[in-house]
């Protein structure tokens, strides 16, 4: 069938545009589910490449360009602005008007922050759009232990310069009262939080941390060792713990010292961490998004608007619904520290001291300094199961020895604000703001959708889907015999062919044209060389 009459002259172009004007559907679509609606629709039989390129025609028609959407950035934040007032936005562009870095905190995270721990999380996450860059993403903890995200921006990499531009602007979210930053190990935050806000405790991922000991050092059966160093509450676990590695991977514990402890260790963090030790909740938000990391600008930022206005509504509502004093989370994990709070024996020392007895563990707990020997109780500002037996013995209510920031009415007030949708007109245009695409920075090759992950990543994906996320290379097989190893010249029509040739004798002189590479032999030989240098004998063919 002639091209042109196989799609009856209808170009991928008006094929995109038609199927977003007749069904008004763009995000989820696959090329193979435009060819079947043009076909049910229209009795359009089109090719996948054809639908392919409807496809990307149909997100341009929705999204636009993405030149269309660095030219339209300035607009968007200042309509974003207007309707939601008090939310902060910054854009830099360099002399050329070329777009480098930008920066969104909505009103209502900025305000919603003041009732969450003291601790935001940061991390970037690649774009995979046609000019690149990098979303950086700033995020606290909520009472109910859900990810908030504070902030976030785009920059072209993840460099001292763009970390330091991006704190800076981070700073204005906040009051200047004693923080924490946990990331990774990445240079370029540690100097970033050093140089701009020399004044916060970092802290770095446990997870990224385990992640290079493995690749460096190997020893997967003395994680746990690792593990127990990093979580110990208390000094007297961490050095058994230590001591213990020591013992059996000298090189690996003085690796891990070499990392400081104080960045790393929960006994040694000079901070109130709570119970955040890795990167995970920034790690969630680059997943949520990952489906607009190749859209516009504009229309990555709009999607991100738009998550967290789903995700604020129905936090407020599940707060409002609570009818407990504490989150669900938190209720929870109370209810399980009082069923091991019953079996515990308690003596009262004093007024506000008690000794609480578990089988062969004595710890003392102190109620007027808000402390436990187990160290649970101040770490995660919330009360330990010996905690718990104290306060039953003593009969206190739990209420006085938790932290605010896990109650109802914080979890209320941190989703209390309303995220409203930018307005469609903007009515402070100016003529002379210009933002114009960084300049492109492609390499050789295909780009990257997505990363590569590492074992540890795959194995535990794998224990709870059954099977690995990374792919399989592809094992290609010969067309003819059907056998992996070769594509052509097949040995086995090599062979099919020469059976039905009768050796040559005398002077006689054989000319082989068949596929195989063959050359005419000249004697008595009695056989030619065949392709996969095995002898094969020649037959005449009349």
């Amino acid at each position: 069938m002639d091209r042109v009459a196989h799609r009856r002259r209808a170009t991928p172009r008006y094929i995109g545009q038609l199927f977003v004007e007749r069904t008004g559907l763009i995000d989820g679509i696959v090329p193979r589910q435009i060819a079947d609606s043009m076909r049910i629709m229209f009795g359009l039989n089109l090719t996948y490449t054809t639908s392919y390129r409807a496809l990307k025609f149909a997100q341009v028609f929705v999204r636009g360009t993405p030149e269309d959407g660095y030219a339209n950035l300035p607009s968007y934040l200042r309509r974003l602005k207007q309707a939601n007032p008090g939310t902060i936005t910054h854009l830099l562009c360099d002399e050329e008007d070329r777009f480098k870095y930008c920066f969104v905190a909505l009103a209502a995270s900025t305000a919603g922050f003041q009732y969450l721990k003291r601790v935001i999380v940061v991390d970037g996450t690649h774009l995979t759009g046609k000019y690149g860059g990098t979303l950086l993403v700033a995020c606290g903890q909520d009472a109910n232990f859900q990810v908030f995200p504070l902030a976030y921006g785009v920059v072209d990499a993840e460099t001292n310069e763009s970390w330091g531009w991006f704190f800076d602007k981070l700073q204005s979210c906040f009051s200047p009262h004693p923080m924490v930053i946990v990331s990774d190990r990445a240079l370029s935050i540690e100097n970033a939080c050093v140089n701009v806000l020399p004044w916060v405790t970092r802290g770095i991922c446990y997870y990224h941390l385990q992640q290079n000991i493995i690749k460096t050092y190997g020893g997967k059966e003395l994680m746990y060792l690792v593990k127990g160093a990093a979580y110990a509450h208390t000094l007297a676990e961490y050095n058994r713990c230590m001591d213990s590695l020591r013992a059996a991977h000298p090189d690996l514990a003085a690796y891990m010292e070499l990392a400081d402890p104080k960045l790393w260790s929960r006994v040694h963090f000079p901070g109130d961490r709570y119970n955040i030790k890795t990167s995970n909740i920034a790690e969630s938000i680059n997943s949520a998004i990952k489906k607009a990391k190749g859209f516009p600008i504009p229309s990555l930022l709009q999607f991100i608007r738009e998550m967290l206005g789903r995700w604020f509504y129905k936090r407020r509502e599940d707060a409002l619904s609570l009818q407990t004093p504490y989150s669900k989370g938190v209720e929870y994990i109370l209810a399980i520290r009082e069923h091991y709070a019953q079996s515990m024996d308690v003596q009262r020392i004093d007024a506000t001291s008690f000794h609480v007895a578990s089988g062969r563990s004595h710890f003392v707990v102190d109620l007027e300094q808000g402390k436990c020997e187990c160290g649970v109780f101040q770490v995660e500002k919330m009360p330990c199961t010996h905690v718990l037996a104290a306060l039953a013995s003593a009969g206190v209510h739990v209420s006085h020895h938790t932290c605010d920031t896990y109650s109802q009415e914080c979890l209320y007030a941190t989703y209390a604000h309303p995220i409203y949708p930018e307005e469609e007109i903007d009515n402070h245009k100016k003529k002379s703001e210009r933002c114009r695409p960084p300049k492109p920075k492609d390499g050789p090759g295909r780009k990257k959708k997505s990363r590569w992950q590492s074992w540890l990543e795959i194995s535990r994906k794998s224990k709870k889907k059954g099977k690995s996320r990374r792919k399989k290379p592809k094992v290609y097989s010969c067309s003819k015999c059907k056998q992996p190893g070769h594509t052509r010249p097949c040995p086995s029509l090599l062979r099919s062919k020469l059976g039905g040739l009768r050796a040559v004798s005398g002077s006689t002189r054989l000319s082989c044209s068949f596929s195989g590479g063959l050359r005419g032999v000249h004697g008595t030989s009695g056989g030619l060389r065949g392709f996969n240098g095995t002898s094969v004998e020649v037959y005449d063919a009349y």
